[in-house]
């Protein structure tokens, strides 16, 4: 796969959230050989073990469930040791999701009815937005937590 991305004449490559760890050594050594450069990992790269399928919200940073939350952080710490071994400056989190229930098929019949300024779809996506903030406000309290410096931890080495 990174030959024929390098071979389409891209000099920079993001790993995704789907690279199994069974691919590590050969993409370490492409690395090392310097056939291959990246620009990022997409968290969580690799991935984790007990997934099956590509998903960066496998593990969420503000989940009410402490379990999943140290499985998060786990993980991005294994991300962010790969990306430094693979001189990659960035790592893309996914942090979690807002759910505020369905609002976007409605809006968007809005539009198509040509109703984007009206009254109808400003009050409705104010509604949303509101909800989302006031939702939000509990989720960022979760991801902060998760960080070193609101865990009593230090970085690693390296980070």
């Amino acid at each position: 796969m990174l030959r024929e991305i390098k071979d389409l004449g891209f000099d920079l490559v993001e790993l995704g959230h789907g690279i199994r760890i069974s691919l590590m050594p050969g993409i370490q050594q492409m690395f090392n050989d310097g056939e291959v450069r990246f620009s990022s990992l997409h968290n969580f790269c690799p991935l984790p073990v007990e997934v099956m399928s590509a998903s960066p919200d496998c593990y969420q940073f503000s989940t009410i469930y402490p379990q999943e939350r140290e499985r998060a952080i786990k993980q991005t710490f294994q991300t962010i040791d790969f990306a430094v071994r693979l001189n990659a400056p960035f790592v893309v989190l996914h942090l979690g999701e807002v759910r505020i229930g369905p609002v976007t098929d409605s809006l968007i019949d809005l539009v198509r009815k040509g109703k984007l300024l009206s009254r109808e779809f400003v009050k409705k996506k104010l509604h949303a937005v509101k909800k989302r903030e006031a939702a939000a406000g509990r989720h960022l309290e979760r991801v902060k937590d998760a960080l070193p410096a609101n865990r009593g931890n230090t970085p690693r080495k390296g980070m």
